[in-house]
């Protein structure tokens, strides 16, 4: 930890309000608010492949420990039609953004990067992370549902919004014991702290090797060490960093995934 602490930075006097961007007004709500299973069978639960979801036992839990932030976009009558979800890993100092969903009828009208940028920057001013970080579905794979978005389009998102792909063969843990991995996926960088940079090109790879400890563990119950967990935490613990590429620059055939 102590490598940890020389590069992450935290100004715990930072405050971060509810806010309304654009007219669209942006709400932090808690577990005992009364639309927060609302806003998880309304929007999470048809928005994600069930191996890719936490259950909303789980995210209440998450989130009554302080862990899971939900920042939910709503209209003037008070209807949810988005929401981003954050689980901060104290440990590493990095904040990941779980999942962002939009109802299908506010999709493609803005909705969703309002309330991604908001969402960073919330999570930036209260906690401080290193880096903060995403799972995205590799471009080539197809669309399997409707509801569930294009891997291509969802590429093409966050490559607007700066996202950059971690040189890793990245896949999903296993989120529950009825669940299996998502092979396939990508971890994005959304926003990186300068002292965490080891130079354009590259950030330092102890928190994200610590992070991607405590997601397994807090997942699958302990640190992988079969062939495609082995390799992962191999390439996340590269003493000269792990290098990032520009998501409007990355060759989708020379992406990282799993073999």
């Amino acid at each position: 930890m102590a490598a940890l602490t020389a590069i992450c930075r935290r100004d715990a006097s930072l405050k971060c309000e509810n806010a309304s961007v654009n007219a669209l007004d942006l709400v932090a709500i808690d577990r005992t608010d009364d639309r927060f299973a609302t806003v998880y069978h309304r929007l999470l639960e048809p928005s994600f492949p069930p191996d890719q979801l936490d259950s909303l036992a789980d995210l209440s839990a998450s989130a009554a420990k302080g862990r899971a932030d939900f920042l939910v976009a709503v209209e003037a009558d008070g209807t949810p039609i988005g929401v981003a979800v954050g689980e901060w890993y104290a440990d590493s100092r990095v904040q990941l953004l779980a999942y962002l969903a939009v109802d299908p009828d506010h999709r493609s009208a803005g909705v969703g990067g309002r309330l991604l940028d908001a969402a960073v920057e919330r999570w930036a001013l209260k906690h401080g992370p290193c880096v903060v970080v995403t799972e995205i579905e590799h471009p080539e794979l197809p669309a399997e549902h409707p509801e569930w978005g294009d891997p291509k389009r969802r590429f093409a998102f966050y490559a607007r919004h700066g996202a950059r792909v971690l040189d890793l063969p990245f896949f999903q843990p296993a989120l529950r014991d009825s669940s299996e991995r998502e092979q396939g996926m990508l971890l994005v960088s959304l926003h990186i702290d300068q002292s965490f940079q080891v130079d354009d090109g590259r950030i330092a790879s102890a928190p994200i090797h610590e992070f991607l400890t405590g997601y397994f563990t807090a997942t699958e119950g302990r640190v992988p060490d079969d062939r495609d967990g082995a390799a992962l935490l191999r390439a996340a613990r590269n003493p000269d960093g792990i290098a990032l590429t520009d998501l409007p620059q990355a060759d989708i055939g020379e992406l990282p995934r799993i073999a």
